[in-house]
């Protein structure tokens, strides 16, 4: 039955209506980027670059939400909004950015030499301001000093600033080509740190070596045409922390004193001085090969990153009474293997068939090593997805509760003794009692599945036959899974909308074997944080596939187009995964589904050139 704005559920919703009634939100958002360049060459092989950048955003918005009443004629249900408001927001943002380069080239013999030394410094400032008024006359005045004058009218705002200053380097020598070496050094002050936390040095190297350049090389040359080895070290710093974290920030607060109201302040969040960059320290190994002819070409990868001082929000006592600062608190470890291999087939003929495939996988090892000495860090709830960083175990770790089916009679619940409920009944779920206490709580949680893919990979081709053209994209990832959340684990026992996978498939007397359990309203029991809310991720999607067709010249006439190519493209045509029959995008976060979906697109194009 289609669903028309004045049908509600019990609750009184109906998406339909808040679509069409509730309102208006307007967002204006303007853009502005300029950029100035001078080359100079001072001297013969030495070449002065200055570039100065700028980018200036104006963004507005404008939301207001209408009063209305609406009345379901079947049930006689109202959904209530008596009061209308209005939130204005201004942001407005603008940085500046400067580059400086030194770049000087020598080659002397086999012997080529590069190197550059550079300055730069970037400057953002932002201004934020809120203003909010309701009770409006009616729903077609929406200025906001058209709202009430009184206690309910709010305005907020803020000024931030931020600067990052940063002096670097880089040699590049090559020897015949043969012998390859990179240096590369960098000097970076954040403003977003203090004292001797402000700046911090990162270095890198790399060399490589062509053996295929080799004259021992020769008899295998044939066949395997190329041959490079390669190794790099480096480090990297990391800065994304909330700004002026290392203040004592005071906020205003009123309180009362000798019977007035009075306009005061107090601390809001603890500062931290220590604080500093987060770096990562990764070296990989690889290597490069082509074959028949450099029609064949592989390449290999093995890298190992350590991630030091992560910043990171840790939780503190409740009983202090402040927000908790950053802190660099962990290290992470990542490490795997890359593969990525390309063959062309190159056409025998004029409009011949001809091809090309690449093909990438990767497979990644993520690991939280230390949290010096703190943890583990749950964050969470039943409802939402629950995470855990500890020690041992890849961050952001879905955490909750292992089950066991569902109860199907009294002795089965008598006989196992621990439940979730007190009141548990068949048909409820059986979470499993790890520790064996005989007591179901948080001391029964365990890993319950992953938050980064283990596994992902792609493959694209392109085919040419004749005047025709194809191009395909598939893209996927594997050991990956999506933690349910909100109405769409509830099972409606909250009354609210859910997927319509639960109906007829959920458990009653008469109906046992159903997939998922008896429904309770506000109830949660069954519906608590667990391996039954996790989703294989895992998928394969057709991410892009065009197919298109070149008009012979002499088909079109004498006319002054080069080229003429008419094409049909589609994107996201297909995907193959668990998570289809929730409706849920395999490349979206664990949580409620509030993302706009990826949209499936069909185009028919024409490629012109004159």
């Amino acid at each position: 039955m289609m669903m028309v704005p004045t049908d509600l559920s019990t609750q009184g919703n109906n998406p339909l209506m808040l679509i069409e009634k509730s309102g208006f939100k307007k967002v204006n958002e303007n853009y502005l980027s300029s950029i100035v360049k001078t080359d100079i060459q001072l001297v013969k092989n030495l070449l002065f670059t200055s570039q100065f950048g700028v980018r200036v955003n104006f963004n507005n918005s404008k939301t207001f939400l209408n009063a209305f009443d609406n009345k379901d004629r079947n049930t006689g249900i109202v959904k209530s909004f008596p009061i209308n408001s209005l939130t204005e927001i201004r942001d407005n943002s603008s940085e500046y950015t400067w580059n400086n380069l030194l770049t000087y080239q020598l080659t002397t013999g086999p012997n080529h030499i590069k190197a550059l030394a550079g300055y730069s410094q970037i400057h953002n400032y932002q201004n934020y301001l809120t203003a909010y008024r309701e009770r409006f006359y009616n729903n077609d005045i929406t200025s906001i000093g058209q709202g009430a004058d009184d206690a309910t009218k709010n305005n907020s705002g803020y000024d931030v600033q931020y600067g990052l200053r940063s002096f670097f380097g880089r040699i590049n020598y090559d020897w015949k080509g043969k012998y390859l070496l990179e240096v590369n050094g960098r000097y970076d002050g954040s403003s977003r740190f203090t004292g001797d936390k402000q700046y911090g040095f990162f270095p890198s190297a790399s060399a490589g070596w062509l053996l295929s350049k080799e004259e021992f090389w020769k008899p295998i040359g044939n066949w395997l045409n190329e041959f490079k080895l390669r190794a790099s070290w480096g480090k990297t710093g990391n800065q994304s922390v909330d700004l002026y974290s290392y203040y004592s920030a005071l906020i205003a607060a009123g309180y009362d004193f000798g019977g007035k109201s009075v306009q005061g302040y107090r601390l809001d969040s603890y500062a931290n001085q220590q604080l500093g960059w987060e770096s990562t320290t990764q070296y990989d190994l690889g290597l490069d090969a082509a074959f028949l002819n450099n029609r064949l070409t592989f390449t290999l990868d093995y890298y190992n990153k350590v991630t030091d001082d992560i910043l990171l929000n840790l939780d503190i006592p409740a009983v202090l009474g402040l927000k908790p600062s950053p802190q660099n608190a962990g290290t992470v470890l990542n490490r795997g293997w890359e593969f990525s291999a390309n063959y062309q087939q190159r056409p025998s003929a004029p409009g011949a068939f001809a091809y090309q495939l690449n093909a990438n996988f990767s497979i990644n090892h993520n690991e939280v090593t230390d949290l010096k000495g703190t943890g583990p860090y749950i964050a969470g709830s039943d409802i939402d997805p629950r995470y855990i960083i500890a020690k041992g175990l890849p961050i952001n770790t879905l955490w909750g509760y292992k089950t066991d089916g569902i109860f199907q009679s009294p002795e089965e619940i008598k006989a196992y003794g621990a439940t979730y409920a007190t009141n548990t009944k068949p048909g409820d779920v059986k979470y499993v009692d790890l520790n064996g206490d005989g007591i179901i709580n948080a001391n029964d949680m365990a890993a319950i599945g992953n938050s980064f893919p283990r596994y992902t990979f792609g493959i694209n081709g392109s085919f040419n036959f004749k005047n025709f053209d194809l191009d395909l994209l598939f893209q996927g990832a594997a050991k990956v899974d999506t933690r349910l959340s909100g109405a769409l684990a509830e099972m409606g026992n909250q009354e609210g909308f859910t997927h319509e996978i639960f109906t007829d498939n959920y458990w009653t007397p008469t109906h046992t074997d159903a997939r998922f359990p008896r429904v309770v309203k506000y109830d949660l029991r069954n519906v608590a944080t667990s391996d039954r809310l996790v989703v294989n991720g895992s998928y394969l999607r057709l991410k892009n596939i065009q197919l298109g067709y070149t008009i012979p010249l002499n088909a079109i006439g004498k006319t002054a187009i080069n080229k003429l190519r008419v094409y049909l493209s589609a994107t996201n045509l297909w995907t193959i995964s668990k998570l289809n029959e929730w409706n849920l995008d395999p490349e979206a976060e664990s949580g409620r589904a509030v993302y706009y979906p990826q949209t499936g697109l069909y185009t028919l194009g024409v490629n012109l050139t004159l």
